[in-house]
């Protein structure tokens, strides 16, 4: 009837009403246009018939994978690798870094489908499915892997491709200034500390000049400014010990950090000229 609604609450912008045609690679299943639909012109084959909304629900999706997670759980009872990677996983005890413009790790596990478009984007791949990083109600979640990648300082795409504001769109300028996480400095890791050897590899990529070297006889040594430091995590990524010397920690809740500006150089003091000089 082309009346627009199903367009109009379409998330993914994936319904072309001119072809009267839906792009199934975009689609993310929130069956909106189901519901806005008056005259059953859209609908799914095989047809099956609903008997209850089907919109996305956090507490299904939490029981399905929490019976996904109680099966690993008795598998792992029985066999040694499967017990070790539950481990693992239970061992870390920080909350993920999330994508600048979720907000807050609770925001972006309430609102976020893991439809995982933010991922495909990603310039640098950095946003990677998650496991159980948010909880069996958050699987396949985007979070900032920084052992893999780096959040690019001049990138914003994710905020622009998530269809349902999990993400929000924020302007580069002040994404350049959220602090989704804060750079930690092991210096009983770090070579500098350790061998006493210059590197300087953290300084080189921060992008936010929140890493200061303080030289002691000839030897560069790395401080950090945290109120510049938004959590980029490009020094952990060029970070060239094992394990690494700089880690970002997550903020829950995001924070907005201190804008750097340069100092002034310096007055040159002007020395009199010399009156031998001949010209």
């Amino acid at each position: 009837s082309k009346c627009l609604r199903c367009e109009s609450v379409c998330k993914a912008g994936c319904i072309n009403p001119q072809a009267a045609s839906i792009d199934m690679s975009r689609c993310i299943g929130c069956f909106n246009c189901l519901d806005a639909c008056s005259t059953a012109a859209i609908n799914y084959r095989p047809v099956w018939r609903r008997t209850r909304s089907s919109s996305w629900s956090p507490a299904r999706r939490g029981f399905i994978f929490g019976s996904f997670a109680a099966a690993v759980a008795l598998l792992s009872a029985f066999h040694r690798d499967i017990r070790n990677v539950a481990g693992i996983v239970l061992a870390s005890s920080d909350p993920p870094v999330t994508p600048p413009g979720s907000q807050n790790v609770e925001r972006f596990s309430k609102t976020c489908t893991a439809c995982c478009l933010c991922v495909a984007a990603c310039p640098t791949s950095v946003l990677t499915p998650s496991f159980l990083d948010y909880g069996p109600a958050g699987l396949l979640q985007p979070k900032m892997n920084y052992e893999k990648s780096y959040c690019d300082y001049e990138c914003n795409v994710c905020g622009k491709v998530c269809p349902t504001g999990a993400i929000s769109r924020i302007k580069l300028d002040d994404k350049k200034l959220t602090q989704i996480g804060e750079a930690k400095l092991l210096k009983d890791v770090c070579v500098v500390y350790v061998e006493h050897n210059n590197c300087g590899a953290c300084g080189e990529v921060c992008p936010t000049h929140a890493i200061r070297f303080t030289d002691r006889e000839n030897i560069l040594y790395p401080e950090i400014d945290k109120q510049y430091c938004i959590g980029c995590g490009a020094c952990q990524l060029a970070c060239p010990t094992t394990p690494r010397s700089i880690v970002v920690h997550p903020h829950p809740v995001h924070k907005k950090a201190e804008k750097y500006i340069t100092p002034k150089p310096a007055a040159d003091s002007k020395k009199p000229p010399d009156k031998d000089f001949p010209f």
